[in-house]
């Protein structure tokens, strides 16, 4: 519960410190824990920390992280819906996975910052592009990971007045 009540996005990283790529595949294998449609494997996880790479996502449209402020990301990618049995499912199944990696990173001390890619096309196909997605397969989101500048502070944004009994 700390973890989840600790957890919000940090856009500051320490750029003198990478994070190792067995924590990186830690996880990947905690995102793999989230629940999915009828247990379809309908993800896969590119693990970026090459700044060449990362050099090329800083002209792409991504939201509120400036790719420079960070060194190692992890790329959330959606498998092809033709390809599945139960197609539609794959953005439920990744938001969940994506959690797990953010309250995982939380736990361990690091930082994170999801950025959306999906549904937004322009930025599916210039993510597809960088990371040679292909086959209908597609780019879902990043998560940049790092150690934090900023401080973990527990915040609550909890509303009893969002929570109904029974009726709307």
């Amino acid at each position: 519960m700390d973890a989840i009540k600790l957890r919000r996005s940090i856009r500051k990283f320490d750029l003198s410190k990478k994070v190792s790529y067995e924590t990186l595949l830690e996880l990947c294998k905690y995102a793999s824990y989230a629940p999915s449609a009828r247990r379809q494997i309908d993800k896969e996880y590119i693990i970026v920390d090459d700044d060449k790479i990362i050099d090329k996502m800083k002209n792409e449209p991504h939201g509120t992280l400036a790719f420079e402020d960070c060194n190692t990301y992890i790329v959330l990618v959606a498998k092809n819906p033709k390809t599945l049995y139960i197609p539609g499912m794959e953005p439920i199944d990744l938001g969940m996975a994506a959690e797990n990696i953010l309250i995982k990173a939380t736990e361990l001390g690091l930082g994170s910052c999801y950025l959306g890619v999906y549904p937004k096309e322009d930025r599916i196909k210039a993510f597809n592009d960088i990371f040679k997605v292909k086959n209908g397969d597609f780019v879902f989101g990043i998560i940049a990971i790092g150690y934090p500048l900023e401080e973990f502070k527990e915040w609550d944004k909890f509303d009893p007045k969002t929570v109904h009994h029974n009726t709307y």
